[in-house]
């Protein structure tokens, strides 16, 4: 069993997610997954790399500090500390100036709630509320890896996040408005006898 350890970042926001349905890239097989942009020298930033340290301590006992900056230099780790760019070697919205974090799950959905701290069951709602630029709590599962196939790495899963109801949609379309979106602002019908 992979040695982990469970912690927990603030106010992040979310980029990529793949939340209400896995998702297949390449040849890797579908999964739950996002993308979080960490501010360098944050407390979030911090709190990942002691999570890191200690994991690969405790799986590498007297090598785990060595076997860990060996692969945070090789980037075999779910932390990267570089800016994310795309295939013109631009920041991605959100990434410039920052370090990011890699979330996977391979079998198991992540848990979401709401600014409420209610459970959100519904896919069509996960994805409506937990869209790329959403601001989140993310309760994540640092864990080691070292078997033949894979080699050694250091990953991490997604638990599960709170939506703190701000952001912006930085994804853009792609749904379309019910009409509980409007309601507040329709104009309410006039009645039959006010026409004549």
């Amino acid at each position: 069993m992979a040695t982990n350890k469970q912690i927990r970042i603030k106010n992040v926001l979310l980029c990529f997610p793949n939340i209400a349905e896995p998702q297949q890239y390449g040849d890797s097989d579908p999964a739950y997954g996002a993308k979080f942009p960490i501010v360098p020298n944050s407390e979030n930033h911090k709190a990942i790399e002691a999570a890191m340290l200690e994991v690969a301590k405790e799986e590498w006992k007297d090598r785990g500090a060595s076997v860990y900056e060996d692969l945070v230099s090789k980037e075999k780790t779910a932390f990267v500390k570089r800016v994310y760019k795309d295939k013109d070697s631009e920041p991605y919205q959100g990434f410039a100036g920052m370090h990011y974090l890699s979330v996977r799950n391979s079998k198991t959905q992540p848990t979401v709630y709401n600014q409420y701290n209610e459970k959100v069951d519904s896919n069509a709602e996960i994805e409506r509320i937990a869209h790329s630029g959403a601001i989140v709590h993310a309760s994540l599962e640092i864990w080691a890896q070292d078997n033949p196939k894979y080699g050694r790495r250091l990953n991490c899963s997604l638990r599960g996040i709170l939506v703190t109801g701000e952001g912006e949609n930085l994804g853009g379309g792609g749904s379309t408005a019910s009409a509980d979106d409007v309601a507040d602002v329709a104009k309410a019908k006039a009645d039959a006898d006010d026409l004549l």
